[in-house]
C-alpha cells in the first residue's frame, strides 16, 4: 500500500468508530421535539425531550429549547417523515467537514495526502471529534456551526460573494450565536483593503445586510418567547425533575451575569492547562491538540493573517467570559467557535508538513479518540440506546 493511501484508510478507521459511538449515544430529543413544535406553528415545546425537560427553558408555564432553532428547522422534513436520527445526523455532518477541510487545503495547492493529514487533524485531533462523536444536540450545534462556518471561508476564498457570506455567518449566529462573531473578520478584512471608501459601503452593506436580517430575526423568535430579544433560553434553564438550576453549580462555572471579564482568567487556565475530569469541564487545548505548536513556526504573519488571528482572539475572549467553560465535553468544545479560523491560519501559512508535524497529528488523534471514550464511559448523561 502506497503511503499516500494509508492516510485515507486511517480516515475511514476512524469514521467507522464514530459512527459506531454515534449510534451507541441516546438522542436527548432536544431539536426533534423543537423540530415537532415548528411542525406545529409553535414555539413551546409539546413533548417533553428525552430527560423530562433536562436543559429546556420554562418561562411562563412553558417549555422552550435554549439552542439556536435554525438545525431544527432544516431538520424538520426529517422528523415530519420520521426519518430523523440524531446519531446519522451528526456522523454525516462530520464527514462532510472532513470533505471542507479537504477542500480548503487543496485550494492551497497540498498534495493529496498532506490534505488528508490536515483534515485529520481538524476532525480527530480537536475538540470536534468529542462533539461529532456523541450525538447529543448541544453536540450537534457546533457541527453545524462549524459547517456553515467552512462553507462561509470556502466562499471567501472562492468566489468571494459577501451577501452570501453575510447569510451565512447569520445562520450561524441563529446555530450558536457565538459563532456568529466571526462576522467580525469579514468586515475587518472589508475595511482593511485598499478599496476606495465608496467600494467599502457597497462591501459592507452586502454583507451586513443578510446578516443583520437574520440577527433581527432571531431577535424577534427570542421575543416572541421571553419577551425579551437578547434571552436565547440559557438563563431559564431547568434540571430534569423540572427545578430551576445554576450553571455554576458545576466546576468551571460562575455565578453571576452571563458575561463578565472576571471569568476570563479561571477559563483561560482551563483552555490552556485543564486535565481530563469526569465531569468534563474542559481540557487543555495543548494536550487535545499538540500540533498547533507549529503556529509558532509561521513565518510571514500578512494582513489576512492578522486580521483571522484578531477575530479567533475576539471570538475566544467571549467565550471565556462566558460564565460556562461547556462542560460536558471532550476538550474545549467552544473553541469550535474559531477553530474553522485556526485551521484556515494554519493552512494560509503553507507550513511544510514534515514527519514530525504528521506524528504530532496522529498523537492528538490518538488522544482525543482515547479521552472521547473515556468521556463516554464517566459522564452518566452518556446512555446507550434502550
Amino acid at each position: 500500500m502506497s503511503y499516500s493511501v494509508w492516510p485515507f484508510v486511517y480516515a475511514a478507521v476512524l469514521f467507522a468508530l464514530i459512527g459506531w459511538l454515534n449510534l451507541l449515544t441516546a438522542d436527548d430529543k432536544q431539536y426533534s421535539s423543537l423540530a415537532e413544535a415548528f411542525l406545529s406553528w409553535k414555539l413551546e415545546l409539546i413533548s417533553p425531550p428525552r430527560d423530562n425537560w433536562a436543559d429546556t427553558a420554562a418561562f411562563d408555564g412553558r417549555h422552550y429549547s435554549a439552542l439556536g432553532p435554525f438545525p431544527a428547522l432544516i431538520f424538520m422534513p426529517l422528523v415530519w417523515t420520521g426519518l430523523f436520527h440524531q446519531g446519522v445526523i451528526s456522523f454525516l455532518g462530520s464527514v462532510i467537514v472532513f470533505w471542507q477541510c479537504l477542500r480548503l487545503t487543496r485550494k492551497f495547492h497540498y498534495s493529496r495526502d498532506d490534505s488528508c493529514w490536515l483534515a485529520l487533524a481538524f476532525c480527530f485531533g480537536t475538540s470536534f471529534v468529542g462533539v461529532a462523536a456523541i450525538a447529543t444536540s448541544n453536540h450537534l450545534t457546533h457541527i453545524v456551526s462549524v459547517i456553515l462556518l467552512f462553507f462561509a471561508i470556502l466562499e471567501y476564498d472562492g468566489k468571494r460573494r459577501l451577501p452570501q457570506i453575510g447569510g451565512l455567518i447569520g445562520l450561524a449566529t441563529a446555530t450558536r450565536v457565538p459563532a456568529g462573531l466571526n462576522i467580525i473578520f469579514f468586515v475587518l478584512a472589508i475595511c482593511f483593503a485598499t478599496d476606495n471608501f465608496r467600494k467599502k459601503e457597497l462591501k459592507l452593506a452586502n454583507l451586513l445586510l443578510p446578516f443583520c436580517t437574520l440577527v433581527a430575526i432571531l431577535a424577534v423568535y427570542n421575543f416572541a418567547r421571553f419577551q425579551n430579544p437578547l434571552e436565547s433560553g440559557y438563563g431559564l434553564q431547568v434540571n430534569g425533575s423540572g427545578l430551576a438550576y445554576s450553571l455554576w453549580d458545576v466546576p468551571g462555572n460562575t455565578a453571576g451575569p452571563a458575561l463578565s471579564l472576571s471569568n476570563i482568567s479561571k477559563h483561560l487556565w482551563i483552555f490552556l492547562a485543564g486535565l481530563p475530569s469526569y465531569r468534563g469541564i474542559g481540557t487543555s487545548v495543548l494536550l487535545v491538540s499538540p500540533f498547533l505548536a507549529y503556529l509558532l513556526k509561521v513565518a510571514t504573519w500578512d494582513l489576512l493573517n492578522r486580521v483571522i488571528l484578531i477575530n479567533c482572539l475576539v471570538v475566544l475572549l467571549v467565550d471565556m467570559a462566558f460564565r460556562s467553560t461547556g462542560f460536558e465535553q471532550m476538550g474545549y468544545r467552544f473553541s469550535l467557535d474559531f477553530f474553522p479560523f485556526i485551521f484556515w491560519l494554519m493552512i494560509r501559512s503553507r507550513l511544510r508538513l514534515t514527519s514530525s508535524f504528521k506524528a504530532l497529528i496522529f498523537l492528538a488523534t490518538v488522544i482525543d479518540i482515547f479521552l472521547t471514550l473515556y468521556h463516554m464511559s464517566t459522564v452518566p448523561l452518556r446512555r446507550a440506546l434502550d
